[in-house]
């Protein structure tokens, strides 16, 4: 208590000090518990009401698919998993699960909402309880006997029905199928996963209504999220694996996938073998929060170095008195701490701001964080220990190596950076951790320009994308296409809209692949991206998506059954194919090689992006939807509107003129190509952004560190300063002589940073677009802006010296 004492009169002795010691240790330490707080989140909070969640895994297959290599994945059949439940032992339970967007209601009132599809087992095997009513069992899951019951997600329980007690026994319309609610899960309940679900139905009632017939009897109809398991007591991880593998390999060696390995994930799919980028750049941002703390600390620990020399009469008093060196060393340790404890409360404050941001942004809204828990609580506690340390041992190492004949005369100053290594040292630390900060933002803001200048191949401006699931209610085709066809016929009518289409595949969407067979070519070149990928469209498409048609004509009414089968192919397939040819008049045979007749190459499209922005351009060619019955078995996917303006207010009106077309129809999803576009470019805007704001906020801690370091020298060097003014020093030899100090401490930091931010650059190759991690030009940069501010934050106490009075400084102590 002693020492804390004294502490806070010395603190309060310095308040300018103290409060910037605060307010650099709360920045470094809120970015921490903000970003930890989604790390936590992604990477180790176990999922609520899980019990003995350790003993739960993923499994996960591990096959060779040549040409793309090595491919991990989910168990994603259902009979597949249906072999493991049966014939396992190293597991007590075994469960499936998947998801669907479902439609409660149907017509003007319909709502979309999120469903998981689960086994009977998967609620028992996580060991969770309903906060209300009861989960399904086993025999309301069974083939043939599945029982139409529902189990509501807490969360959404009380936004749709305001926390009604009575709810159970109450029948909800999903689709055309009625479902009877029978239970509400307990609050936050996500399953294993991330984002917490609407409601929880039957695998085998929901699977063959959502999904199709065969979704439950196709052993190559992918589309089960995943499979767990619980492993039975006293079974080790690998044992289960090699029973899984052999089980695996037994049931599906006539299929030809007899090489494939089994292995057991972590229950957090951040950990799995298909990490997404969300994940990989919050562990970037952990780090750099992180690299954000040290600045902190270094600057921190300047301060009090600084401070510790202008106590040196009163230490070295306290030493030829007897006081100890490890007394001493101590005390300084504990005003660190005091100083980490009041960082940490302004660290709480900048959390529950910050935290709900940085949760929000990188986690979906039903997963974000709330701003603080136990958990954030307990790290902060850690992030305080380490910053009394960090912040804390120079000084206390200084301490121990006082030497007190030189501290007790009057005039003895310090006065060079040779003659202060530690705090030089902090400086050059500094310098190059704020160079890997800088570095890792312009690598990402580099990544973001190069996205958002891809070209897209169409306009994605003023563009809506529509689409209604209709074949889940039983709709045939040429139902389904007829439907959208009185869609597209409202939608046109609207004064805002200059056009409207309808396809079956659309840009960011589903992608269909065909046996496509060219005459004169053995086969067709193979690569990456796979394909050819084929679009069915109506003769408006390439006019409506704003995509260039290069040669030739597009599409036009006449082009329907019956008439010369015509294709338009892209620009890649037109290289690809008919290098130094002209495509015009070239034969395509769509489906069967022998019997289909050929298909007219009419025009070249330019290349346009198909799934992912930053796919490689996929070989696609397009036919006439009127044409498409005799080779697609596919019904129109996607309505596409033009607008005359923004996109984004036409939303609104586009969803009420599709529902206006039938009172049976479900939900409808509509949205602005813009939305989509933003949703690809997000991981690089988020990480610019976010890290472009740390390493700001690195360059200012360290621009201030060196202001900070360099008013003291100046202040320490006044005699000096004053004897070479006298001497005839002019000006400009002051501020060289101050300035230049500054400038080799940053020079040795941007070599250490250099060194630093390649190496960082290479973890987050993966991450980045169009840029290398080494990029000459961001690093170039990123040099001139620390030198720009080194000059800056060096040339105000440079100034300050150079107006020395020669007498003052001759009589200055």
């Amino acid at each position: 208590m002693t020492d804390l004492r004294y502490a806070l009169r010395t603190l309060a002795r310095s308040p300018g000090l103290s409060l910037a010691a605060v307010l650099t240790l709360g920045l470094g330490i809120g970015a921490n518990t903000a970003m930890f707080g989604v790390v936590d989140r992604l990477f180790f909070r176990p999922p609520a009401h899980v019990v003995d969640p350790n003993r739960v895994a993923r499994l996960y297959v591990t096959t060779t698919m040549p040409p793309f290599g090595t491919n991990s994945m989910s168990i994603g059949t259902y009979p597949r998993y249906q072999d493991f439940r049966d014939r396992a032992r190293s597991f007590t339970a075994v469960a499936a699960y998947g998801g669907a967007h479902l439609s409660l209601g149907l017509g003007a009132q319909a709502e979309g909402v999120t469903g998981r599809l689960v086994t009977a087992s998967f609620f028992s095997l996580l060991g969770v309880r309903p906060e209300l009513g009861r989960f399904f069992g086993a025999d309301e899951d069974s083939l043939g006997h599945a029982a139409h019951v529902a189990v509501l997600s807490r969360e959404f329980w009380q936004r749709r029905f305001g926390a009604d007690r009575a709810i159970l026994g109450k029948t909800l319309q999903l689709g055309r199928n009625v479902y009877t609610v029978i239970g509400v899960a307990p609050r936050a309940f996500a399953g294993i996963d991330l984002d917490v679900p609407d409601l929880w139905l039957p695998i085998t009632a929901a699977a063959p209504e959502v999904m199709g017939p065969e979704a439950l009897v196709e052993p190559r109809y992918f589309w089960l999220s995943g499979v767990i398991a619980r492993l039975r007591a006293g079974v080790a991880p690998a044992q289960a694996a090699a029973e899984a593998t052999a089980i695996y390999r037994g049931t599906f060696v006539q299929s030809g996938d007899s090489t494939g390995t089994v292995s057991l994930g972590s229950i957090h799919e951040a950990l799995g073998p298909n990490v997404t980028s969300d994940a990989k750049l919050s562990v970037w941002l952990a780090a750099t929060c992180g690299l954000v703390l040290l600045i902190a600390c270094a600057n921190v620990a300047n301060l009090l170095l600084a401070r510790a020399v202008q106590r040196k009469r009163e230490i070295a008093v306290r030493l030829a008195l007897g006081a100890d060196r490890g007394r001493l060393a101590r005390q300084l340790l504990v005003e660190s701490a005091v100083l980490a404890v009041l960082g940490a409360i302004a660290a709480l404050l900048i959390t529950l701001w910050f935290g709900p941001v940085l949760s929000s942004s990188l986690l979906s809204e039903s997963t974000a964080t709330g701003a603080l828990n136990t958990r954030l609580l307990l790290f902060a506690a850690v992030a305080v220990l380490a910053t009394t340390l960090l912040a804390g041992s120079a000084p206390a190492y200084q301490a121990g190596l006082f030497d007190l004949s030189p501290a007790l005369k009057t005039g003895e100053r310090e006065g060079t950076f040779q003659r202060s290594r530690l705090r030089t040292g902090l400086l050059v630390g500094q310098v190059a951790l704020t160079m890997v900060l800088l570095t890792g933002a312009g690598l990402f803001v580099s990544s973001l320009r190069h996205v958002q200048g891809l070209r897209l191949g169409f306009d994605a401006d003023r563009l809506i994308v529509a689409s209604v699931d209709l074949q889940r209610l039983g709709y045939k085709r040429e139902a389904v296409n007829a439907l959208y066809e009185q869609m597209r016929g409202r939608v046109k009518g609207l004064p805002a809209v200059s056009g409207a289409s309808l396809a079956i595949g659309s840009p960011f969407g589903w992608g269909f692949a065909m046996s496509l067979h060219v005459p004169g070519l053995d086969s067709l070149p193979e690569v990456r991206s796979g394909g050819p990928y084929v679009a069915a469209v109506t003769a408006d498409y390439f006019r409506t998506m704003g995509t260039a048609v290069r040669r030739g004509r597009s599409f036009t009414p006449t082009d329907v059954l019956g008439s010369q089968r015509v294709a338009v192919v892209n620009e890649t397939m037109a290289r690809l194919l008919w290098p130094h040819e002209d495509p015009i008049g070239k034969c395509l045979k769509v489906g069967d090689k022998t019997r289909a007749p050929c298909t007219e190459v009419i025009g070249v499209v330019e290349d346009a992006r198909l799934n992912q922005l930053t796919d490689d351009v996929v070989v696609q060619y397009f036919i006439p939807l009127a044409q498409a019955d005799s080779v697609m078995g596919s019904s129109v996917t996607a309505l596409l509107v033009r607008t005359k303006g923004d996109a984004e207010p036409l939303v609104g009106a586009v969803l009420r003129e599709i529902q206006g077309t039938s009172a049976e129809l479900p939900a409808p999803r509509v949205d602005p190509m813009p939305r989509l576009f933003a949703r690809q470019v997000r991981p690089w805007r988020l990480g610019s952004l976010i890290l472009s704001l740390f390493g700001a906020l690195g360059l200012l801690l360290a621009a201030i560190g060196l202001y900070g370091v360099l008013s003291y020298l100046v202040s320490q060097r006044t005699q000096e300063m004053g004897i070479r003014i006298a001497l005839g020093a002019g000006r400009r030899e002051v501020l060289e002589l101050v300035m230049g100090q500054a400038l080799r401490v940053t020079a040795w930091g941007v070599v250490l940073g250099v060194a630093g931010a390649l190496a960082a650059g290479r973890a987050i190759a993966s991450l980045l677009y169009g840029v290398t991690p080494h990029d000459p030009f961001v690093l170039s940069l990123v040099i001139v802006i620390l030198g720009a501010v080194a000059a800056l934050a060096s040339y105000l106490p440079a100034r300050r010296a150079t107006k020395v009075d020669p007498m003052v400084a001759l009589r200055y102590e």
